[in-house]
């Protein structure tokens, strides 16, 4: 049987050999060096940083996954052409804002997922994540007028239930529709935002 010490290393291992492919793929080189002095440098950073032990509640779901993807992919596409045009075409009038999206999500890392997926599309990026709130601002390019604030928080909206579906565990998909219910509620009655 394992001891704590045994268990809290093998917890700790997926973020070491995460470290260990980043390191890997900054150096651009996959050779068994380059791995070893990663795991090495991984688990040095990771152990002098001290930090906590995290449970992660995450759940893989490969069809949501690659449906997420896809979709990151169709609005990176979309988005590089669209912003391509604005760039050659009219750089005067290219405008932007910043968009609050309250998320229907509570997960830490779900949340951080949604913002580095959101930061990945051309034309929006992620300019504050309020975990306390539970707002997410990202800044969107182009904004033409009013009527393009409810597309870009309804794209915000999307990404995060594509990644609640695609790594959220049950638990997290519960809630996820308890507060996508309760927001669908006040947007009814007229309370809440489009």
């Amino acid at each position: 049987m394992l001891n704590d010490a045994a268990v809290r290393m093998l917890g700790r291992l997926p973020m070491v050999l995460w470290l260990t492919a980043m390191w890997a793929v900054l150096w651009g080189d996959a050779s068994p060096g380059t791995l070893l002095a990663g795991f090495g440098v991984g688990a040095g950073c990771y152990a002098a940083a001290k930090l906590p032990h995290l449970p992660v509640r995450l759940r893989f779901r490969p069809l949501r996954a690659a449906l997420l993807a896809g979709r990151i992919l169709l609005d990176l596409l979309t988005s590089s052409v669209q912003m391509a045009y604005y760039a050659l075409h009219r750089p005067g009038r290219v405008r932007g804002a910043i968009v609050a999206v309250p998320l229907r999500t509570d997960s830490d890392l779900l949340m951080a997922m949604v913002s580095g997926g959101l930061s990945l599309v051309t034309g929006s990026q992620t300019i504050e994540l309020d975990r306390e709130g539970g707002v997410i601002y990202v800044h969107g390019v182009p904004i033409r007028g009013e009527g393009d604030v409810p597309r870009l928080r309804r794209d915000v909206r999307r990404m995060e239930e594509l990644f609640v579906r695609a790594f959220g565990s049950a638990a997290d998909i519960a809630d996820f529709e308890a507060t996508e219910r309760e927001m669908d509620a006040a947007r009814a009655a007229g309370r809440g935002e489009r």
